[in-house]
């Protein structure tokens, strides 16, 4: 079989290292699966560079960090299902919070503003959860994406802290809710909507083909 030569392995790498691998023993049995499936081309009579964007497509047709994402969920099984028990439990004690809360104002009921500032404290303790988790796959996103997790975050935590201060008649609250306000009508809902569009599209294109 034929030998790469050192320059066209460190090629192959940087490529696996620019694709969002970080993890040295994954990274180098990636690196050893392509340049097997490489050095079997080369003996077909494949080009280099042909080989190289064949064995890329046909071993991570849908990318190379979704490999190291795969490996981390089959590593981290037991914390995930654990971390998304907590995000499902928080959102909804969240909404029974805040509903209830609603209805109990509505009603002229005691301890509405009790009920309605749980409400909003899980709202922030669910938003540190959520953007905490989407930290550690930062780089596999676009930068739409993560401006779509910022803005979220920020958002979240000004309308929620901002009615807690108006519940507690403290200086800034109105400001806290309409900056918050804006930063989600504005920017995180436009990104939100647009991305459930397209990858609502990217899923009609797979059905289809």
């Amino acid at each position: 079989m034929e030998q790469l030569n050192d320059e066209r392995v460190i090629l192959i790498l940087n490529r696996i290292v620019a694709g969002g691998v970080t993890d040295t023993g994954l990274q180098n049995g990636l690196l050893d699966h392509y340049c097997c499936f490489i050095e079997e081309m080369l003996l077909t009579g494949a080009d280099f560079e042909s080989a190289y964007e064949i064995a890329f497509q046909a071993i991570t047709p849908n990318g190379i960090y979704e490999i190291q994402e795969e490996l981390y969920f089959i590593s981290n099984y037991k914390q995930q299902t654990i971390m998304k028990l907590a995000i499902y439990f928080s959102s909804f004690l969240t909404a029974f919070c805040i509903s209830t809360g609603i209805m109990f104002k509505t009603m002229h009921w005691p301890g509405a503003s009790i009920v309605v500032q749980i409400g909003f404290l899980l709202v922030i303790s669910s938003a540190i959860i959520l953007f905490s988790n989407s930290l550690k796959h930062w780089k596999s996103h676009t930068a739409a994406y993560n401006t779509r997790v910022v803005t979220g975050f920020i958002a979240a935590l000004l309308i929620s802290v901002g009615a807690i201060f108006k519940s507690l008649h403290l200086a800034t609250g109105g400001e806290q809710v309409v900056a918050g306000v804006l930063l989600l009508n504005l920017i995180f809902l436009p990104l939100f909507f647009y991305h459930l569009y397209r990858g609502a599209i990217t899923n009609t294109s797979k059905i289809s083909n």
